[in-house]
């Protein structure tokens, strides 16, 4: 983007939530072509859910350190060199054969993910003022059109029409492609003094512990895990359930992928309207209702328009927990940047443990009874936070009267 185009807002919104809507459509077409390409060579379901979770587990070792060095050297710089590893690994990925292999290579591209959106929630951010609060949710659910929609639709073409080879070299070009046109993007854009690395590091890790401290955050942000663990296992799984289990064809299975992720983009464009009418306490209890009913609905259905619409529900319950979360910490007197950090950790920590725990509760008791298992951690930790808000409101009014 140019910096006439900067200087307007509504230039830079169209801007940004198209290079969103195309950065979420690579990560999306990556995501079903690798899952493709894993069951094509053999990798069962524990495999597959290792091969998802590396990626994760790649953007939870960086993802606090991205900010850092971001800080330290610009998002322009940083962007533009992070966009190249995924570029030249894509390439890389059909050299070799094997499921291990497949791993490693998306263990690496997880690794320079974080720069890649530490980068874009930090420009966002700083223009966040200059174009309304009232737009703060359209740069996820661009992304979440691009991730859920765009993306499944252009991997399963991908994958029917060309070799995974040219499906991997498409994804590669995509994130070239957004490596040049980030170097106008960022345009005049000038990075920050030295930190010294042990002070920073010493630091971040001392406000993460403030920030842990603090109920409020404490408990969004687990909710947040478990809200990105149970995507995580929809995302990771539901091409292998419906394909293998429930009998469907390949393009209804990705087209399940794409209607949850049709949903995601209205919940997050539109639910935020219902939060502020019915109030967040209505919002956690259908959240939590919507959640339940969709694992009861993909652990036994076997139906396409039942799975669909477990799809939809798991969709509708993120978009819910989400807008209140954010709605939530956006009130808090801490640093907003210091707490989107900790809350997006939690968001990858938990598709890290959604795709990894999933291929082992899948090994052990079947994919068709995996949705099923997942509902006593959703249950549980609804109880916890349950208890805790209960002990809270005891400890309260003594508080009050002691004072």
């Amino acid at each position: 983007m140019s910096p006439s185009s900067a200087a307007r807002p509504g230039a830079f919104l169209l801007n940004f939530m198209l290079l969103a809507a195309f950065s979420g459509a690579t990560i999306g077409m990556a995501k079903i072509v690798t899952t493709l390409y894993a069951i094509s060579i053999g990798a069962n379901a524990m495999q597959i859910g290792i091969i998802s979770a590396m990626e994760a587990l790649g953007m939870v070792i960086l993802t606090l350190p991205a900010g850092f060095v971001i800080a330290r050297f610009g998002a322009r710089r940083v962007y533009f060199l992070a966009s190249l590893g995924p570029m030249l690994l894509n390439l890389a990925i059909p050299l070799f054969g094997g499921w291990l292999w497949l791993a490693a290579a998306r263990l690496l591209i997880g690794l320079c993910i974080p720069f890649r959106i530490v980068a874009m929630n930090s420009a966002f951010l700083r223009q966040l003022k200059r174009i309304g609060n009232d737009k703060a949710g359209w740069y996820r659910g661009s992304l979440t059109l691009g991730m859920g929609l765009l993306g499944p639709l252009l991997g399963n073409w991908l994958s029917g029409t060309a070799s995974f080879t040219w499906g991997f070299a498409a994804i590669g070009l995509c994130f070239g492609l957004m490596a040049f046109y980030s170097l106008g993007f960022w345009e005049g854009e000038a990075p920050s003094e030295d930190i010294p690395v042990a002070a920073a590091t010493g630091g971040l890790l001392q406000q993460v512990g403030v920030m842990l401290a603090n109920v409020e955050i404490a408990e969004s942000c687990l909710v947040e895990l478990l809200s990105a663990a149970t995507s995580a296992l929809f995302g990771t799984f539901i091409l292998l359930l419906a394909m293998e289990v429930a009998g469907l064809s390949q393009g209804q299975a990705v087209s399940l992928v794409m209607i949850q992720g049709l949903a995601s983009v209205l919940g997050l464009f539109g639910f935020g309207y219902l939060i502020e009418r019915s109030g967040r306490k209505l919002a956690y209890v259908g959240s939590l209702g919507a959640a339940l009913a969709a694992l009861l609905l993909l652990g036994i259905a076997r139906d396409y328009w039942l799975l669909a619409l477990g799809g939809v529900l798991l969709s509708a319950a993120a978009a819910l927990i989400h807008l209140v979360n954010m709605a939530q910490l956006g009130e808090h007197a801490m640093d907003k940047s210091k707490i989107s950090g900790l809350f997006n950790l939690a968001s990858m920590s938990g598709s890290f443990s959604g795709a990894l725990l999933g291929g082992a509760i899948s090994h052990f008791v079947g994919l068709g009874n995996l949705f099923l298992c997942w509902i006593p951690l959703v249950l549980l930790a609804a109880l916890f936070c349950w208890q805790r808000k209960l002990r809270r409101q005891t400890t309260e009014p003594l508080l009050g009267q002691e004072g």
